[in-house]
């Protein structure tokens, strides 16, 4: 709108006289004049340009002759005025309810479908992807700035990511509430799903699926859709670095971002842990906590002498409750052994669908100490005495030996779930 430049007339014969501005598409091809101005030596600022009809990529400035003849120059400071303000404030308004609107319809027709037949959700992540990649393009190519993508990746992540999170974890709630409203709307939106009849929500019917997938002929493909999945809902970061859907190159901008904070000490963290609560994350969290608690309900049955399977499915869902974990193998031998055996099995499948987030790590914990939790104290008592006398073995035999501090570590890793449990209490019966 304006380039003003400032001299003083206490320069004298370094103070400009003669001025002339030019413009240019690169430095090699400045050479259409603009302007050229005639300073009086009481100036104190002189405007070069002002109102220009377009944009130059490179301006130049001029100064061909100083007051009383002077052969160098001194420019006190060069004042530069924006572009007008543009309709943006209302176009990105218009913009965001047109996202939100197509994003909710999208939200409620998968969620319809998945409803229908969970084998759906094996194709949710090609349509998450496709979506989220539609947007970051848009961002891109037309969106003036990181700040108007952050505005649109919000919109996307809470009309189409949360309440499709919110619908596959839920086992029977047929009405999503508290979706943000649609920006203009006073009432917010609420997606309408048939609840489903087992109890049992999608996410966890397909998480067990996983774990319990034993056939070679679709054990390659159908993991791969369950991990991409799964690793999407995750890590999709919708923080300061922007969104990133899978498969984009490392070189593109990340100009779409969906407004999850990042954590940065104490008060990152309680960002973080709000942000996850209120963005889904926290769901897929209590989802996996859920069907870890389920493994380890039904991971060692059917004990009787006869060794159970720490990888069994889902598909029979409802299971027995949980009591019944080692109500019945904990009279085994190699009860330690399976539950080992079980615990690396999902800690591993944790690592495989969810990579290292701590939130995760922490439900697989959670999840075997609410089956633990559920056991009879004479089971309880029983099993925490075969526990001890293992752990103490492992102890004896690591003692003093090369490297043994880092085996026991990995021997306890499995144990350290009964910290602060009233089930950790029996060990002291043993040691008495």
């Amino acid at each position: 709108r304006e380039m003003s430049m400032l001299v003083s007339s206490e320069d004298s014969s370094y103070m400009p006289a003669r001025v002339v501005v030019l413009g240019g598409d690169s430095p090699a091809d400045v050479r259409t004049e603009l302007n050229a101005v005639t300073v009086p030596p009481s100036a104190s600022r002189v405007v070069l340009l002002e109102n220009m009809p377009r944009f130059w990529p490179v301006i130049q400035i001029r100064v061909k002759r100083c007051q009383q003849g002077g052969i160098d120059t001194r420019v006190r400071g060069i004042e530069v005025l924006g572009p007008k303000p543009t309709f943006w404030p209302i176009f990105k308004e218009q913009l965001c309810r047109r996202t939100f609107l197509f994003c909710s319809a999208r939200a409620h027709a998968w969620c319809q479908e998945i409803r229908r037949d969970r084998g759906q959700l094996l194709q949710l992540f090609g349509k998450l992807n496709r979506a989220l990649q539609h947007e970051q393009d848009f961002a891109e190519r037309f969106l003036p700035d990181d700040k108007a993508a952050r505005a649109l990746g919000r919109t996307c992540w809470e009309a189409l990511v949360t309440p499709v999170v919110q619908s596959i974890t839920s086992p029977g709630t047929a009405v999503i509430p508290d979706l943000p409203p649609c920006p203009g709307q006073r009432r917010p939106l609420s997606l309408c799903v048939p609840a489903d009849p087992g109890g049992i929500s999608p996410l966890a019917w397909l998480l067990g699926e996983y774990l319990g997938n034993a056939e070679p002929s679709r054990g390659d493909a159908f993991g791969s859709c369950v991990r991409r999945l799964t690793q999407l809902l995750v890590h999709v970061d919708p923080g300061a670095r922007g969104c990133r859907p899978a498969g984009q190159g490392e070189g593109r901008r990340a100009g779409l971002s969906l407004g999850r904070a990042s954590a940065g000490g104490k008060e990152g963290g309680n960002q973080e842990t709000a942000a996850m609560k209120s963005g889904g994350l926290w769901d897929v969290v209590r989802c996996w906590r859920g069907v870890v608690q389920q493994q380890v309900g039904r991971g060692v049955m059917g004990a009787g002498g006869a060794r159970g399977s720490a990888t069994a499915g889902l598909s029979s869902w409802p299971c027995p409750q949980v009591q019944q974990f080692l109500e019945v193998s904990g009279q085994a031998v190699d009860v330690v052994e399976r539950y080992c055996a079980l615990y690396r099995r999902l800690r591993g499948a944790t690592e495989e669908l969810f990579g290292q987030q701590a939130a995760f790590v922490g439900a697989l914990g959670q999840g075997f100490a609410g089956a633990l939790l559920q056991l009879s104290f004479l089971t309880a008592l029983h099993v925490s005495e075969q526990f001890a006398r293992y752990l103490d073995r492992k102890v004896q035999e690591l003692h003093g030996a090369a490297g043994g501090t880092g085996q026991l570590q990995q021997v306890l890793e499995p144990f350290v779930v009964f910290g602060g449990l009233e089930f950790a209490h029996t060990f002291e019966h043993f040691y008495r």
